[in-house]
């Protein structure tokens, strides 16, 4: 099976990557700047970080009126707020796809309480719908929200993961901080190429092919760094 964002074969599944918050719109940059044929969406509270330092083919700028641009402040509750005042602003951009995949970062505002929000918004369109949830470090002190916001997201989607930040760390201790991002990053792309079928991309197929860690280490780490589902 191909991977089609709907721009090809009708008859292929359209598939729909939504990135949420500010780790998730990471993500969807990454992956949008693969160009691996999937419809990227990122949905942000934080209107610099969407607009200036995110890429993706749509955008959605949630809860301008209540936060004005300035992001959820780690307010999880508020987060579903602004994601539940959009909500059929986020269905729209999903409707018509076969397979959506929603990815967030855990512990903060938009992500841990706007995720639930944007797999409803799938799955209420009878779409079969994907959850990568990136669990922050230890020394953050966000574990408790993220716990709390992890029950959430498997409270309405079978089909979750997650990635933690501190199994990456200690997997690459010499990467730089940038450098392990982008091998969580790449993991969580080879999810979704997994999850949906085989990858139309040359790109995406070669960081598949196994290479030794004296070659490539971050392609060593990303082998040993797997999305665990829960």
């Amino acid at each position: 099976m191909a991977i089609n964002n709907g721009s090809e074969d009708a008859n292929l599944p359209k598939i729909a990557v939504v990135g949420v918050g500010g780790a998730g719109c990471n993500v969807i940059t990454s992956i949008h700047d693969c160009g691996l044929n999937v419809r990227t969406i990122a949905i942000n509270t934080d209107k610099v970080a969407l607009h200036e330092g995110t890429r993706a083919d749509q955008k959605i700028y949630i809860c301008r009126e209540v936060l004005k641009g300035e992001g959820a402040k780690g307010d999880a509750t508020l987060g579903k707020t602004c994601a539940d005042i959009h909500r059929d602003e986020i269905k729209d951009a999903v409707a018509g796809h076969s397979l959506v995949f929603v990815i967030g970062g855990l512990g903060g505002g938009t992500g841990t309480g706007a995720m639930p929000v944007v797999i409803e918004a799938a799955q209420s369109q009878n779409i079969k719908t994907f959850a990568v949830a990136i669990q922050p470090f230890a020394f953050e002190g966000r574990t408790e929200v993220a716990k709390t916001g992890y029950q959430h997201i498997r409270g309405v989607c079978e089909n979750s993961a997650l990635v933690s930040n501190d199994v990456a760390m200690g997997l690459m201790p010499s990467l730089t901080m940038n450098q392990m991002f982008g091998v969580i990053n790449m993991s969580i792309l080879r999810f979704v190429i997994e999850n949906a079928g085989e990858a139309e991309l040359e790109y995406a197929r070669k960081m598949a092919e196994p290479r030794s860690d004296a070659e490539c280490p971050m392609e060593y780490a990303l082998s040993q760094l797997s999305v665990a589902e829960s």
